[in-house]
């Protein structure tokens, strides 16, 4: 069942989103922050009354050992990320939204965890990168062929 998110957690997922993201708090706060079952937190308008839902909004992050962000959210926000991000080359492109993993031969310059990963103005997601590889974090059912770009 759906319940609002208590300011506790709201403030640990701010915190995270600053320290690892760069997103300043204040581009989080004019939404209402909820959580459903297996510790998925959504953002979305004001409770409903008269339904309970299973979930309402967008799911944004899914909390274990630490908050990990959905490719929703980096979706949304990308354009706020001012740090942590992965920019792929053209065919780097192509392999990711397939799915695939990455093994970049360039040094970057990105602290190991979940990282944003775009191509040009494109947010195309989440990754996870541990110093030598970039693990891919898409949904499988967001993969797609991309034979050119």
């Amino acid at each position: 069942m759906l319940r609002i998110l208590d300011s506790e957690r709201i403030s640990l997922i701010q915190e995270y989103c600053l320290e690892r993201f760069g997103i300043n708090q204040e581009k989080l706060e004019n939404y209402r922050w909820y959580i459903g079952s297996k510790n998925r937190i959504y953002i979305g308008p004001e409770e409903l009354k008269r339904i309970k839902p299973e979930s309402i909004g967008l799911c944004v992050f899914r909390l274990d050992k630490t908050p990990k962000p959905t490719t929703n959210f980096l979706q949304l926000f990308g354009r706020y990320i001012t740090k942590n991000i992965i920019e792929l080359d053209d065919n780097e492109t192509i392999n990711y939204c397939s799915g695939k993993d990455l093994n970049p031969e360039r040094k970057l310059d990105v602290v190991p965890g979940f990282v944003m990963v775009r191509h040009k103005d494109r947010f195309l997601g989440c990754g996870h990168w541990n110093g030598s590889l970039i693990k891919n974090q898409i949904p499988k059912s967001r993969f797609c062929k991309i034979n050119f770009l």
